[in-house]
């Protein structure tokens, strides 16, 4: 990581005395951006902001802080209970980092013939990393806007979606929804502080907006911050933790699974680009991954031509170059022995994840019922 990154994450954390010092120069900023958010909620609030209404039911995963708390993972099993329960999903992504100006398809081959005319690419450039990702894993549509709103009304026209599951939206309220699922690290501190000066893009309160919570845990996973604990008191609070379950090779211009024993039978460099790359390493320790070496790249990094010659070197010795999905989505590109790189594939698992499915359920129908009405009165 670069130095901004490491200066940063140290004044985030308190550590030392340039932290602490940082953190301290830092914190005026921190009081007028949590003013900014706290404000911009008001308005929405009382509706001094205009917010979009879709023909769907919408449903939101984000979270409070910067990265970290398994958002992506989350967005995909709520998307996939939905569509075991029989509604036609769809995931919308802001695809952060991608090029794509207007709703784009993902997952779809470039040039597939949409009535819409929208475009449709499996290109992380074009839709992000995590668009990709999400597709690569998702059996219905992901379209990415940079307006959430325009991607839900392609979705909608395109394939006749009647829930859409926003990625990373408890922040875009631009756009109303029926259901708002906050994921949170079980041992984060509430007190941690607003941008500048710590990782939250929003105070602690603004869980008053949410309708649950879910608990993912950390190395600390049974410590909830005392405070955190008082504003948990009137939610619907679950518990969630990633699992790996398996590994994936590029073959083919598609990702193949591979049995994720392999981890324990072959010398590794662990490769991540990541916001908070512990999880993934306690990963390869629980599956005895023979991890002989590391590089970590910051969240969301391109990787270029260099970046694959450092990787490149230092494998050389070595059987596999294992990295996450969402790092394997721009690491294809680049060329590999055959089944030299993997990917540890992670999946969210819920307690009592069929009774969140239902809460969201009941949200989803009282929507559904709301459009019907308006379309019996119209007609």
């Amino acid at each position: 990581m670069g130095a901004l990154e490491n200066a940063i994450g140290r004044a985030w954390r308190g550590e030392g005395v340039s932290g602490h010092l940082l953190r301290l120069l830092l914190l005026p900023g921190s009081v007028v951006f949590s003013a900014a958010v706290r404000l911009r909620a008001l308005l929405y609030r009382l509706h001094l902001r205009p917010r979009a209404k879709l023909a769907a039911a919408v449903v939101s995963v984000g979270n409070l802080s910067v990265g970290g708390t398994g958002k992506t993972p989350t967005a995909l099993w709520v998307a996939e209970g939905l569509s075991r329960r029989g509604y036609r999903v769809a995931i919308l992504s802001r695809g952060y980092g991608g090029r794509a100006r207007q709703a784009t398809i993902v997952g779809s081959p470039a040039g597939a013939p949409f009535s819409s005319g929208a475009p449709a690419t499996l290109d992380w450039q074009s839709a992000g990393d995590e668009s990709v990702l999400l597709a690569r894993r998702f059996a219905g549509p992901v379209v990415v806007a940079r307006r959430r709103a325009e991607a839900g009304r392609l979705a909608c026209r395109e394939f006749g979606c009647d829930v859409l599951v926003l990625d990373d939206g408890f922040q875009h309220m631009r756009l109303r929804r029926d259901f708002d699922l906050v994921c949170l690290r079980a041992a984060e501190p509430a007190g941690y502080r607003t941008l500048p000066a710590g990782r939250l893009r929003e105070p602690p309160s603004a869980l008053k907006r949410s309708h649950a919570v879910l608990l993912t845990k950390s190395e600390d996973d049974e410590a909830v911050d005392a405070c955190l604990t008082r504003r948990l008191a009137k939610l619907p609070v679950f518990r969630g933790e990633l699992r790996a379950v398996g590994l994936v090779t590029p073959d083919r211009g598609g990702w193949r699974e591979l049995p994720i024993g392999l981890l324990a039978s072959r010398r590794a460099l662990a490769v991540s680009g990541l916001a908070d790359p512990q999880p993934f390493y306690r990963t390869l320790h629980e599956w005895g991954a023979r991890a002989e070496d590391f590089l970590e790249f910051p969240d969301h990094h391109v990787y270029t031509l260099e970046d694959w010659k450092k990787i490149a070197a230092r494998s050389r010795e070595l059987e596999s170059v294992v990295t996450t999905e969402k790092d394997l989505v721009k690491l294809e590109h680049f060329p590999f022995a055959k089944d030299k790189l993997v990917a540890v594939r992670v999946a969210m698992e819920v307690e009592e994840g069929e009774r969140l499915i239902d809460l969201i359920v009941e949200a989803v129908e009282e929507r559904l019922k709301g459009v019907a009405n308006r379309g019996a009165k119209r007609g």
